[in-house]
C-alpha cells in the first residue's frame, strides 16, 4: 500500500463515518458521496480492504452473455466505431450486463495483463456491492450517466483509473446494460472528462435506437423531434405503437419526455412511470387514423403535431406498420424446407423462433449429432423431445450413432465444459446438455 492509498482510505473512512465529511464533500460530487456511504453502511464493504478485480470463469461468462446476446450483437457495431473515437487516448470500451458483468470488450492487447488486474476486461463483475464506487457500479445503481474519476472510487487498489459510464435502456424502460469507456491511467484532471461522457451518451444512444428499431419493426414507429430540419436525420424520440394505437416502446428520451407531460417526471434512482400501454390520442393532439399522413408525404416543417398536456409542438414522422410475420406468409414449399409438423407446433408467430426451426427441419433426419446449448430454463429439453418425435428415418445405424454421441460427449467433458447429457434410452439420437 502506498502512500496515496493510505490517504485515500482514510479520507473514505471519515467521510462515511462523518468524522471529516465536509472536506470529503468539497473534493466529490453528491452522486459519489452517496455511493460511498451506500458501501459502507448497505453493503457493509471495508474501506481498508484492497481487493483484486473478480473475474468470472468462462462457463458463468458465457450464460451471462447469452442472457444478453441479441441485445450484444446490435450493440457490436456501436462498440466498434466509439472505441475507433478512444482507442489513441488510452481507453478501452466495455459492455456490460445488468449485473454489472463485462459481456464485450475492445482494448488494446498490448495492455491485456494490465486490463486484467485492473477489471477492465471481459468477465470483469463490477456491481457496487461487489466491487464498491466505480462506474458500471454505480450507474447501475443510479440509472445515472457518470464519471468517476481516480479517488472517486471507494477502493483503493482502483485509484489510478478513470472511468466514464452511461446506462442503456430497453424499449420498455428497462436497463438492460452499461456502456464504459475507461482508462489505466490519465493524468488530467476530473474535468477533463466531460467530453468523454458526452461522446459515450452518444453512442449509447445510437445502440438503443438501433436496438429499438430491430425490436419494433412491425409496429408503428414514431419519430418526433423538436425541430423539423433534423426529424428525418437523428430524431430525438423514438415511440412504438401497435395497431390499436398503444405505446408498445420507446427509446429513454422518449420515455423522459413523455413521462414529464404526464407530470411524472423521471428522477434519479427512483423506478419510471410505464408508459406502456398508453393510449398515443391520449398524449397527442392527433388521432391515430391520421398518423398515415406523416410517412414521408408531406415537408416535415407541415408536420407539427401538439402534446395535449403542455401544447409543446414536436415535428413528426411516422415509419408505417410493417405486415406481420405468419408462418403461412412463407411457405415450407417457397423455402424448399418440410418441416416435421411438431416442430413447426412450436412456432408462434416469432420470427426468431422460426429461423431456428428451419435451421432444425434441415437437421432434423440427419445423421448429425446436435449439440442444444442454452441457459437453465430455456427449453432445451423440450425442444430435444419435439425433435426426437419429428425424425422420420428408420432405426438402421443406431449403435453407430450412439457410439459417435457418447465419444463426443467424453470430449465435451475433457474440455472442462459444465452440464450434463442427457439421453433418451428409446430415441434415435442423443442430445448433449451443457446446462
Amino acid at each position: 500500500m502506498d502512500m496515496r492509498q493510505r490517504e485515500h482510505i482514510e479520507a473514505v473512512v471519515a467521510a462515511t463515518t462523518r468524522a471529516d465529511a465536509n472536506a470529503f464533500a468539497s473534493t466529490h460530487d453528491g452522486i459519489i458521496q452517496s455511493s460511498c456511504r451506500r458501501c459502507v453502511h448497505q453493503y457493509g464493504l471495508d474501506p481498508s480492504r484492497m481487493q483484486e478485480a473478480c473475474i468470472l470463469p468462462h462457463t458463468r461468462l458465457i450464460e451471462h452473455q447469452q442472457r444478453i446476446d441479441d441485445f450484444a450483437r446490435i450493440a457490436r457495431h456501436g462498440l466498434e466505431t466509439l472505441y475507433e473515437q478512444v482507442a489513441g487516448m488510452g481507453y478501452v470500451v466495455l459492455l456490460t450486463d445488468a449485473l454489472g458483468v463485462t459481456v464485450d470488450y475492445i482494448g488494446d492487447s498490448n495492455t491485456d495483463a494490465a486490463l486484467r488486474r485492473a477489471g477492465l476486461y471481459l468477465g470483469a463483475e463490477s456491481s457496487e456491492a461487489g466491487a464498491g464506487t466505480c462506474a458500471v457500479g454505480t450507474a447501475l445503481t443510479t440509472g445515472q450517466a457518470l464519471t468517476v474519476h481516480q479517488i472517486d472510487h471507494f477502493d483503493a487498489t482502483h485509484i489510478p483509473l478513470t472511468c466514464n459510464a452511461t446506462p442503456l435502456f430497453d424499449s420498455r424502460g428497462t436497463l438492460s446494460a452499461i456502456l464504459d469507456i475507461s482508462a489505466l491511467v490519465l493524468p488530467q484532471a476530473r474535468d477533463s472528462q466531460n467530453l468523454a461522457l458526452q461522446l459515450v451518451r452518444i453512442y449509447a444512444g445510437h445502440i438503443e435506437n438501433a436496438v429499438f428499431l430491430r425490436t419494433h419493426r412491425q409496429d408503428w414507429i414514431l419519430k418526433p423531434n423538436t425541430t423539423p430540419d433534423f426529424v428525418d436525420v437523428n430524431p430525438e424520440y423514438l415511440i412504438a405503437l401497435d395497431a390499436s394505437g398503444r405505446i408498445v416502446g420507446h427509446n429513454r428520451r422518449a420515455h423522459e419526455m413523455l413521462a414529464a407531460e404526464m407530470g411524472r417526471p423521471i428522477a434519479p434512482g427512483a423506478p419510471a412511470a410505464s408508459l406502456i400501454g398508453v393510449p398515443f390520442d391520449s398524449l397527442f393532439e392527433a388521432r391515430l387514423d391520421d398518423l398515415g399522413r406523416y410517412v414521408y408525404s408531406r415537408p416535415s416543417e407541415l408536420c407539427a403535431v401538439p402534446l395535449a398536456r403542455s401544447g409543446a409542438l414536436l415535428y413528426l414522422s411516422v415509419m408505417q406498420l410493417a405486415p406481420c410475420f405468419t408462418p403461412a406468409s412463407r411457405t415450407d414449399k417457397q423455402r424448399g424446407i418440410e418441416i416435421p409438423a411438431p416442430l413447426a407446433s412450436l412456432c408462434g408467430g416469432d420470427e426468431a423462433l422460426a429461423r431456428q426451426l428451419e435451421r432444425a427441419a434441415k437437421l432434423v433426419d440427419s445423421p448429425i449429432n446436435l449439440l442444444i446449448n442454452g441457459e437453465t430454463g430455456s427449453g432445451k429439453e423440450f425442444f430435444a423431445k419435439v425433435l426426437h418425435r419429428g425424425e422420420l428415418r428408420g432405426d438402421s445405424g443406431d449403435a453407430d450413432r450412439k457410439r459417435i454421441v457418447r465419444a463426443s460427449a467424453e470430449q465435451l467433458f475433457r474440455r472442462g465444459r459444465e452440464g450434463q447429457v442427457r439421453a433418451d434410452s428409446g430415441s434415435r439420437r442423443r442430445h448433449a446438455f451443457p446446462r
